[in-house]
């Protein structure tokens, strides 16, 4: 059994960090603020050691305000776990307490004695020291990728309004279809020596501008994932050899999981992908049937990949289409066959991604290549 010490919890922010250490038992040793930079992260050491033994750190957000903290204690080989702002705030609302950064840092760390369980700071599995280079790249195009998306819609979703308040000989001329951007082209091929009052003038300008910006976009969003493809073929990763799983899925996977590792098998990696039902029996004996329900929790970004592979299997894999009938003869229905079949399908993605572990122990890495982000840099 490993021996027992104090737990730290730390609320970072952008300039400082508060830290509380308890003891074993809960016992409150003491609170202190630091500021976020070498020195400041070397007094936060010294003076947690000289409490006693550390067994565990807990930083929220981890990998967002708490990284640069994060990354200097795991290369000191110390065991930090990410702790989701989302618990500590359901805390402080259940008790009803105020919020400074001493009681902040205090929850941290009474939700990290709480649950040993705890993930480890950036989605690594035990004894990695933070983050690898390769893992980083992807999170960044990604995110990029993300973004890009995020903004084209925003741009489609702001134009529909504007398209919709031109004069009516203008929107004639357009095509009467639901597709946005095929209007704004059209609209772009319009006669520009016509005259229109001071608003329709503005209108169409700054739709001009919008179809401009989506052009912007499309670029941006078609290099993050040609990036994306070349990082995930270089990791190795079989994972876009599997039904339903293109190489932007696999790319998802990746950042999201981490290293799986950290899970307990592969009914760890359900729940935390929540695909893993829930039980919800009460008052039943010892021989009575478990009743189940439905997990909206887990990550819902992974939830969505293996729900669209879901989807593309049960049409194109006879191996899937043959659990989901097998559910459907049983008496399930189509949502819950569905989930049965998600539920294996989780299971297929986590061996899949050991075994590439595994594989990567024998074989070299595939070395990085650097591409000049051109586009986005612009």
């Amino acid at each position: 059994m490993a021996r027992q010490g104090n737990v730290v919890g730390i609320d970072p922010h952008k300039r400082t960090l508060t830290a509380t250490v308890l003891d074993r038992r809960g016992g409150l040793i003491g609170t202190r603020s630091f500021r976020v930079s070498g020195e400041g992260h070397r007094e936060l050491e010294a003076w947690v050691t000289s409490c006693g033994r550390a067994q565990r750190w807990g930083i929220e957000n981890a990998s967002g305000l708490g990284r640069h903290t994060s990354i200097f204690l795991a290369r000191r080989g110390h065991d930090v776990r990410d702790v989701n702002p989302g618990r500590t705030a359901e805390q402080s609302r259940k008790r009803r307490q105020g919020k400074t950064d001493k009681l902040d840092s205090l929850r941290i760390a009474q939700v990290l004695q709480a649950d040993p369980a705890m993930p480890l700071a950036f989605k690594r599995a035990a004894g990695d020291a933070g983050p690898d280079e390769r893992s980083e790249l992807l999170a960044l195009w990604h995110k990029a990728r993300r973004w890009a998306v995020d903004q084209r819609r925003q741009l489609l979703t702001q134009a529909e309004p504007l398209l919709c308040e031109l004069p009516e000989e203008v929107r004639a001329r357009l095509p009467q279809v639901p597709d946005v951007r095929a209007r704004l082209v059209a609209l772009a091929k319009r006669d520009r020596s016509a005259s229109w009052d001071p608003p329709t003038t503005l209108r169409l300008q700054l739709l001009d501008a919008h179809l401009e910006a989506l052009g912007r976009v499309d670029a941006q969003e078609k290099e993050a994932a040609g990036q994306l493809s070349k990082l995930v073929d270089q990791s190795g990763s079989s994972l876009p050899r599997l039904c339903g799983l293109a190489e932007r899925a696999a790319a998802e996977l990746l950042v999201e999981v981490g290293d799986p590792r950290r899970f307990a098998g592969e009914g760890g990696f359900a729940r935390f992908n929540g695909t893993a039902p829930l039980p919800a029996s009460s008052a039943e004996g010892d021989d009575d049937p478990v009743r189940h329900r439905l997990n909206n929790g887990g990550n819902r970004r992974l939830n969505a990949v293996i729900h669209r592979m879901a989807l593309t299997q049960k049409r194109w894999d006879p191996r899937a289409r043959a659990i989901y009938d097998n559910a459907r003869a049983r008496g399930h229905t189509k949502k819950e066959s569905m989930r049965i079949l998600k539920r294996q399908l989780s299971n297929v993605i986590y061996r899949q991604m050991m075994r590439d572990l595994a594989l990567a122990e024998v074989l070299p890495a595939r070395p990085l290549t650097s591409d000049a982000p051109s586009r986005l840099a612009s």
